[in-house]
């Protein structure tokens, strides 16, 4: 059972829509150690120091489960639950670390699993800081090449999105840890999008779909409807569990788990992105 703890990382593959374009951005040019001001300009996404999510129920499944719609919740027929915490456990991810969750776990029946589904908290923790080749101002406070993000929390939704998420200066910022809340995918002033969809993660078949959902666990009608976060994950290559499974290997990519964009007046805006996780049975 312990080795099954692991097991749970394949499903922490969940795509947080990058905020404001359709499509996910490109990864930030960093040159020793300093990042391209004219690609944060543009929008692009990085590796924070740190990543926290909250995961209460994680699957594995045989195929696709059938989607979440406004009336009626996600079908997991062809799914087995691996991970179950009703409060939601807190983990807190970094490039290439593992993590175990605190929670019940459930080993799955041998066979071969496809797809995966997690339903999370739809708030992130992200911290951060570092240099760049342009002055910026903090959306919080301060100017200079020095940027971090800033110990707080806010909400994206439509209609309105946070600020005081970043702090600039003329030396090293020590940062804290920005809890963003999502309530929309895209920009703020985008039709309202409950649902948003990403193929061929690091040119492999691996797509996400990720769901804003309500209390009764539909696709989300508004914003204001939005209270936790849907993913279902189409594994690049499926993940064979056997009598002789005894371990599971894995790899964590948060390469691009935080989008930095500049947000007129040339303000610093620090947002979450995508992450990944990659397994496979042993």
């Amino acid at each position: 059972m312990k080795n099954f703890k692991y097991l749970l990382l394949i499903l922490s593959t969940i795509f947080i829509f990058e905020m404001f374009n359709s499509n996910k951005a490109e990864a930030c040019t960093i040159s020793s150690g300093v990042y391209s001001e004219s690609d944060i300009d543009n929008g692009c996404d990085t590796a924070p120091a740190e990543y926290e999510i909250v995961i209460y129920k994680l699957y594995l499944c045989t195929s696709a489960p059938t989607e979440a719609t406004t009336s009626s919740k996600v079908v997991l027929t062809p799914c087995t639950q691996i991970f179950n915490n009703a409060s939601g456990a807190t983990a807190a991810v970094t490039q290439g670390a593992e993590i175990v969750l605190d929670g019940t776990y459930t080993r799955p029946p041998n066979g071969t699993y496809t797809h995966g589904y997690a339903y999370m908290d739809n708030t992130f923790g992200i911290t951060w800081a570092g240099e760049l080749s342009g002055a910026k101002t903090g959306t919080s406070s301060g100017t200079g090449v020095f940027c971090g993000t800033k110990a707080g929390s806010g909400t994206h939704a439509k209609g309105s999105t946070h600020t005081g998420n970043s702090v600039c200066g003329s030396s090293a910022i020590t940062p804290g840890k920005f809890v963003e809340t999502l309530a929309q995918f895209g920009a703020h002033d985008d039709t309202f999008s409950s649902r948003a969809h990403v193929p061929s993660i690091n040119s492999t078949s691996a797509t996400i779909t990720g769901f804003l959902v309500d209390s009764n666990e539909h696709r989300a009608a508004n914003t204001g409807e939005v209270v936790k976060l849907e993913g279902l994950v189409k594994f690049a290559d499926s993940i064979t569990v056997t009598g002789a499974t005894s371990s599971l290997s894995m790899t964590f990519n948060v390469g691009e788990g935080m989008h930095l964009v500049e947000e007129g007046s040339d303000e610093l805006w620090i947002g979450s992105g995508p992450f990944q996780a990659i397994m496979s049975a042993n």
